[in-house]
């Protein structure tokens, strides 16, 4: 399960590292493009923050 956790979280990571690059690149747009963009990858940014989070805090099921 580790493992499956590690590959989804370098994913993720990678994913991070793309929207950070996309923040960086937005910031040379018009400011109309800019805003819209960041916006956007600040929500990517969240959801892959929140996702690691709870991939790696959840617990297994307890099977009865």
């Amino acid at each position: 399960m580790n493992l499956v956790r590690s590959v989804i979280t370098l994913f993720l990571l990678v994913l991070l590292t793309l929207a950070a690059a996309g923040w960086t690149w937005a910031g040379n747009q018009p400011p109309e493009k800019m805003y819209g963009a960041r916006a956007v990858l600040g929500v990517c940014a969240f959801a892959a923050v929140g996702s690691i989070v709870l991939l790696w805090t959840a617990r297994k099921p307890e099977v009865d």
